[in-house]
């Protein structure tokens, strides 16, 4: 495997996949050892410990406009902080490039028959490498200095560690929960047997997070993405305070509350059900349901 040192420093421009900036986030495609690698670059949010030092750490300026008692510039700042997340995914896939592509987005609504004829078989087409690393996460291979918490049981047991997205602050808090089980592939997999899974493992993060993060149940957000980006089971736990989160819109998340009181009102709901979805229109489910 190589570092992210190493991978940066081999890494060759090819374009620009996409560039939020609003977010300020944005997305590169390149070559390393003639293979394929995206890299992002984020800025972060500025660090509370150095606020009340901003104002004395502006150094040069540029583009000044002075008018009346308003003023505005662009500036070079000069306090030594790490403000920008740096990810890489190499080698990336083909997969890994549409999901990071800018691209429109199209909505598209699965019934249970599509479910069984076309993203099921999309599922199982899927090479097992392409979740090597949530394996690595199970069985401690990797990340085991980021877990917050690990139950081996196979069949109830579960992973929580913080989100790659999560900068650290409790109100952008973001973790995941990641299932032991590998028979759970996504929300259409759910049932009634699953229930007691489900409890154990909201009612864990809801007390992990009031001891870690000091935030009560009711300031948090607990969801499931279908179509998830992966398909081994996990749930999403983010801060109701992080309003945009990535992933919370409709048409993606599934309150894990709902999840569960529609389990229990039908056990197999999520069997029955028609499930809308959004998704990227160079997303090979796309392509398959055209």
């Amino acid at each position: 495997m190589s570092s992210i040192q190493d991978i940066l420093s081999k890494f060759e421009f090819t374009r620009v996949l996409s560039h939020d900036t609003r977010t300020k986030l944005v997305f590169l495609l390149g070559q390393v050892e003639g293979q394929d690698c995206i890299v992002s670059f984020e800025k972060t949010q500025f660090d509370d410990g150095v606020i009340p030092q901003l104002t004395s750490s502006v150094g040069a300026m540029d583009d000044v406009v002075e008018n009346n008692i308003y003023g505005w510039c662009m500036a070079q700042m000069k306090y030594n902080v790490l403000d920008t997340r740096v990810k890489t995914i190499y080698p990336a896939t083909d997969v890994h490039i549409a999901k990071y592509e800018a691209q429109s987005r199209v909505m598209l609504v699965e019934t249970p028959s599509l479910y069984q004829t076309i993203s099921l078989p999309y599922i199982k087409s899927i090479p097992a490498k392409r979740t090597q690393w949530v394996q690595n996460i199970l069985n401690g291979s990797a990340e085991a200095d980021r877990v917050i918490y690990h139950d081996r049981h196979p069949e109830t047991g579960f992973v929580i560690l913080p989100d790659m997205k999560w900068d650290g602050h409790s109100e952008t808090l973001y973790w995941v929960a990641i299932s032991m089980q590998t028979e759970i592939l996504s929300l259409r997999s759910l049932n009634s047997g699953h229930l007691s899974f489900l409890k154990k493992l909201r009612d864990t993060s809801y007390q992990l997070v009031k001891e870690k993060a000091n935030l009560d149940s009711n300031q948090l957000r607990l969801f499931i993405h279908y179509q998830p980006s992966y398909y081994h089971f996990h749930v999403h736990i983010t801060a109701v305070s992080f309003a945009d989160a990535p992933g919370v819109v409709s048409g993606q998340a599934h309150l894990l509350d709902t999840v569960i009181n529609n389990i229990e009102l039908f056990p197999d709901y999520y069997q029955k059900v028609d499930l809308p979805f959004v998704i990227g229109e160079k997303h090979e489910l796309v392509k398959n349901w055209k």
